[in-house]
């Protein structure tokens, strides 16, 4: 892909990231052009529809996370963070696009997730903060559960929401929580 057609699809990825962060996922590609600055007909050389771009959101989402899971300092509660945030994004989507949770990128997605989760839940094992017996599959679980959660609060910062639950979550998966 030549470098001025990255750039377009990187700006396009970006501005609907944030337009679902302060909109929602019901936003038109319309809208999306517009504050990204390309064309309608660069969209559509980019991606069939919105789902596909959102798909590549999503994936935008995934290597942040996998590139902040890579630091060898990464803690549980980063990782659950990244996570977490991570998966009220995809909800986003889902609510304008409930067909999306088929999307083919999901199984590949999350052997890619699991696989990042590996050494950043085996540092936290090994430091007796999460309990051995936590896979990551379970975290992932746990990360569905709190984003589905989130999302139903209305009450205070979102922040402050996350980080309690998150809290919660740890204190639950502690070794001294399976004792």
């Amino acid at each position: 892909m030549r470098r001025d057609a990255e750039a377009n699809r990187e700006k396009l990825v970006l501005a609907a990231k944030r337009l679902m962060q302060d909109q929602g996922g019901d936003v038109s590609v319309e809208v999306i052009c517009e504050l990204a600055g390309i064309t309608r007909g660069t969209f559509y050389r980019n991606f069939p529809d919105r789902a596909a771009l959102y798909e590549a959101v999503l994936e935008h989402e995934l290597e942040d996370m996998i590139a902040a899971l890579e630091v060898p300092a990464a803690d549980p509660l980063t990782f659950l963070r990244l996570f977490a945030e991570m998966m009220m994004v995809y909800d986003k989507f889902l609510t304008v696009l409930p067909d999306m949770d088929d999307c083919r990128t999901n199984r590949a997605s999350e052997a890619k997730i699991i696989a990042a989760i590996a050494p950043a839940l085996g540092r936290a094992q090994a430091n007796g903060v999460i309990a051995s017996d936590i896979t990551g599959e379970d975290i992932m679980i746990l990360c569905r559960m709190i984003s589905a959660d989130w999302r139903l609060d209305p009450v205070g910062s979102k922040e402050e929401a996350l980080d309690r639950r998150l809290g919660l979550l740890l204190r639950g998966i502690s070794p001294r929580a399976s004792e």
